[in-house]
């Protein structure tokens, strides 16, 4: 996923040859990013500002799925992801990573949440048939969200 849509720079040369770069990278939604730094003479700033956009783009994106991965751990399925910068994809293949290590609690949260996902929906994200999908509700995840819905009750949530 393309996160940064344009990016611009301005440089000022120093005494000592070096460049003073101030780069102003904007994402899709319209934000902008400033990287300010120090080039070394004869520095290609254009390959460096390609670049610091690719790897902004990535830490976005990153971020994203570690803010959804961390809510849905800890929310389950009162959590709401957002898909701004990370595909459902890739936030399905880091939930698949995080189960694998999950706290009790966390699996638990991770199941109630993928309870209230559509048949569909876990289908596609699993790869998995309707008969598995049936399956994986009734032995897994339905007694997650009941366990869930438990501990939020004990916990006044």
């Amino acid at each position: 996923m393309a996160n940064i849509v344009s990016s611009a720079l301005t440089s000022s040369v120093q005494k000592d040859g070096r460049s003073i770069v101030h780069e102003i990278h904007t994402d899709l939604v319209g934000l902008t990013h400033d990287l300010t730094y120090m080039a070394e003479i004869g520095a290609n700033l254009n390959a460096a500002m390609a670049v610091h956009a690719t790897n902004l783009g990535i830490g976005l994106e990153l971020g994203e799925v570690g803010a959804n991965i961390g809510g849905v751990t800890t929310l389950g399925s009162l959590f709401t992801p957002t898909f701004v910068y990370s595909t459902v994809a890739e936030n399905v293949a880091a939930l698949r990573v995080a189960y694998a290590t999950a706290t009790q609690h966390e699996a638990v949260m991770i199941g109630d949440y993928l309870n209230s996902l559509t048949s569909a929906q876990l289908q596609t994200a699993f790869g998995l048939t309707a008969a598995q999908v049936t399956t994986l509700k009734t032995n897994k995840l339905a007694p997650a969200a009941t366990l869930a819905a438990s501990i939020r009750s004990a916990t006044g949530q």
